[in-house]
């Protein structure tokens, strides 16, 4: 299959795909707006612009926060993961479902684009991300998903579920249904 995974620096930043490359949902939401979709409204220069930032600034204070899976040579798949607290949108989702856990590294974002799923990468692209969670001393990892469709930032909940999660708590938040999962990475 030829895949290999790369963490996310100023090189590798540029290989960031559409929409993940301006998406600016969990680092910016006061930008991103309501409508899920104003991101897209703001010039691709200003939108990449808050993200790379918000990678650099949490390079520094946490470190390695997001990869890409290659296929190929190929931007294949992406994710990113931070504290709760370096990742500002996480606060709506613990006052509107249930706050994370105070052990736990938030996975924000896990994304294959559509013509590479259903060949495994998003399992590989878990692994990768909760593996380094837990080599970091961390005791689980955690996410955000979506009950009622596949359509999400961070993937399914299904996906979580077939993964090794367990569900924390459910909660209807204004049109969807989202969970808070966990892995406990540490026994």
């Amino acid at each position: 299959m030829g895949a290999d995974i790369k963490d996310i620096d100023s090189r590798s930043f540029a290989d960031l795909f559409f929409p993940c490359n301006r998406c600016i949902y969990w680092e910016a939401p006061e930008q991103f707006g309501s409508n899920g979709d104003d991101s897209r409204k703001l010039p691709e220069k200003d939108a990449s612009g808050i993200k790379w930032a918000w990678f650099e600034e949490t390079l520094k204070t946490f470190g390695r926060c997001g990869v890409i899976l290659f296929i190929g040579g190929e931007a294949a798949g992406y994710a990113q993961y931070a504290p709760p607290s370096l990742l500002p949108n996480a606060a709506g989702y613990a006052q509107s479902i249930s706050p994370p856990s105070r052990d736990a590294v938030l996975i924000s974002c896990l994304y294959i684009r559509p013509e590479y799923q259903g060949r495994g990468l998003g399992k590989m692209l878990l692994r990768k991300v909760t593996g380094d969670i837990g080599e970091r001393g961390y005791d689980a990892a955690e996410t955000y998903a979506r009950d009622d469709s596949p359509d999400n930032c961070s993937g399914p909940t299904e996906f979580y579920l077939k993964s090794g999660f367990t569900l924390l708590a459910t909660k209807k938040w204004g049109e969807a249904t989202f969970s808070l999962l966990r892995l406990t990475l540490k026994k």
